[in-house]
Parts: C-alpha cells; structure tokens; sequence
C-alpha cells in the first residue's frame, strides 16, 4: 500500500509534507525479482544457445545499455513519491515528468475501476482536474495502491466524482484525453511498436547469420 508518513532519515531526501506516498513495495519487489530471476536467466540462456561466440561481445554491449536502462527506472520507482501540503501537491512519477500542482487549482476528482482485457481484473485509478476540464494528475491503485487513493481524497477535500461501473481503458482515453500518458498515446504507443519490432528482426537477423555460418 501506499505509505502516508514521512521517510525515514537516510532513505531519500524527501521534503517534508503533510502526507507523503509512496508506490507499493510489493510492486518494487516484483520488479527486482522478475528481473533477476526471469529476464536475465532467459537472456544468458538465448545467447549462449542460439549465438555464435563472435557475437556474444555485441549482444553483451545490448544487455548492458538494457540492463542500465532497467537501473534507472527502477531508481526511478524507489524515488517515486506524492506529496500533499496546504499549499502544492508534488508527483515524483516512474515513467512521466514530475509535477509540481498548486492545491488552489485543484477542483473536482474522478475516481474509477478501470479495465482492459477482462473487467474480472480491476484497478482503480485516480484523476484530478481543474476548474476548466484541464487535466492535472493521474494516479493507478496496482501501483500506488488503494490505501493511497483514499488518503489523497481525503488530504485534497474536492468534490469526488465515483464511478460505479468499471471503465474500459479505451472509454477513460475517450472521456478524458488529456489523461493519457505519452505511452498510451499514438506516438508513444508507434515507438514502442517499432522498438518491439526492431528487436525482433535483429534477433532473427542474428540467427540466420549464425546458421549459413556454421
């Protein structure tokens, strides 16, 4: 869940606040050990199998630039953080830019079970906006848990608006735009296409090298 007290000293130089939250623990413990027990077994295992030697320097040097981009979201994740005071509420997020909202421009909250494949496995999700309709902040209850999103509607005191019925990820981007993120935009989502796809003809390119070699 997320925690609403100070850190502890040492931890992260966090600025004090009135609530500060975090991302569920559990969440970054799932994260360490998918990597370390997942990813990287499988990684060694495709190399030294499918791979003539020459090659294994190469794709060391593209295990390495993942493996540090890994290190740093994964910071990125122990940093994250929500603070509330009576006068800013501070986002430190994972993978979107941190926000610094005063607490006057906040005037209403949605507050909806969020789908995507099967309305079996919901998520709450939080939104805030302005007075005029402008999106400011978005917070999902399977990171910073549920726990966190009833205190942030209790520390921010707006009128909160609940839906009843679970949402559809496509029906939120409908009714509320401006609440994606860049990797559920187009943009974000043609980037991530391409990178999967780049992956995959490289991998492929790879082997059939290394067959007509052998």
């Amino acid at each position: 869940m997320g925690e609403a007290t100070v850190p502890a000293a040492g931890r992260l130089r966090t600025p004090v606040y009135d609530v500060v939250l975090r991302p569920r623990r559990s969440l970054v413990r799932s994260t360490v050990l998918s990597i370390v027990c997942s990813a990287v077994p499988l990684a060694v295992a495709l190399v030294w199998v499918s791979l003539p030697e020459r090659w294994w320097a190469l794709v060391a040097g593209l295990v390495v630039a993942l493996a540090v981009l890994v290190a740093v979201l994964f910071v990125r994740l122990g940093q994250a953080f929500l603070g509330i005071d009576d006068d800013v509420v501070v986002l430190h997020a994972v993978l979107t830019p941190n926000r610094r909202i005063g607490r006057e421009r906040i005037d209403r909250l949605v507050v909806a079970p969020t789908y995507g494949a099967s309305t079996e496995r919901t998520a709450r999700e939080l939104l805030a906006f302005d007075a005029e309709g402008g999106h400011l902040f978005r917070l999902r209850g399977d990171v910073w848990g549920d726990r966190a999103l009833d205190r942030v509607v209790e520390a921010l005191d707006v009128p909160v608006e609940h839906e009843r019925r679970p949402v559809h990820v496509r029906e939120v981007a409908r009714r509320w735009p401006a609440s994606r993120t860049w990797y559920e935009r187009r943009g974000g989502v043609l980037l991530v296409g391409v990178a999967a796809v780049c992956i995959v003809a490289g991998l492929l390119a790879v082997e059939t090298v290394g067959l007509l070699t052998r």
